[in-house]
């Protein structure tokens, strides 16, 4: 036990040295690390509530390029998911729900796939939960990173002049009464 121990402590005395051995016999790592650090910063302005959402085109499952600002004049749900993603499976048959009641009032939901994986795989797991909205690829993630995304899913909903009205981190249930009054009124505001 008391051999144990001592291997213990060991072990985390070389870790520290270690760690701190990189950061100050390394500052030019540590100072690209910081540049990276504020580099992302400055990319995530202007994701959040009240800001014009940034425009993307991306190809969809029939390797048409789509813009989001072809959408302007719509209400958008802008959801970011993965087929490997829990929470994103989870809420998909709800947005199916939602985009067949609101679809012909205004409302567009486009899904922002982040797979790595080739466009059959994506177009397979979409025939499979019947996917009735578009869905976008995005593989390298460049989309995802310019809203600042950490958390999978992640939903931006937009009004008609493509303004984030809400920022959702995680899965939710759009078919709830309480979103159902959310996109109701948001719908109602359309000129």
């Amino acid at each position: 036990m008391l051999l144990k121990r001592k291997h213990l402590i060991f072990l985390g005395i070389i870790f520290i040295l270690v760690f701190s051995g990189v950061t100050i016999f390394n500052p030019g790592k540590k100072q690209r690390i910081g540049s990276e650090i504020e580099k992302v910063d400055r990319v995530q302005e202007g994701i959040y509530e009240r800001e014009t959402s940034p425009d993307f085109t991306l190809k969809d499952l029939k390797g048409e390029e789509v813009s989001l600002k072809r959408f302007r004049g719509k209400i958008v749900l802008l959801n970011f998911w993965a087929t490997w993603c829990p929470p994103c499976r989870k809420e998909i048959p709800s947005m199916i729900k939602l985009y067949k009641r609101y679809n012909d009032k205004g409302l567009e939901i486009i899904g922002v796939n982040l797979d790595r994986m080739n466009k059959s795989g994506v177009e397979k797991f979409s025939s499979e939960y019947n996917i009735n909205f578009p869905i976008l690829l995005d593989p390298t993630g460049k989309t995802a990173t310019l809203y600042g995304i950490t958390v999978l899913p992640a939903t931006f909903i937009l009004d008609q002049n493509g303004k984030i009205q809400e920022r959702v981190a995680g899965g939710k249930d759009w078919s709830s009464e309480e979103n159902l009054k959310i996109f109701e009124t948001l719908l109602s505001e359309i000129k």
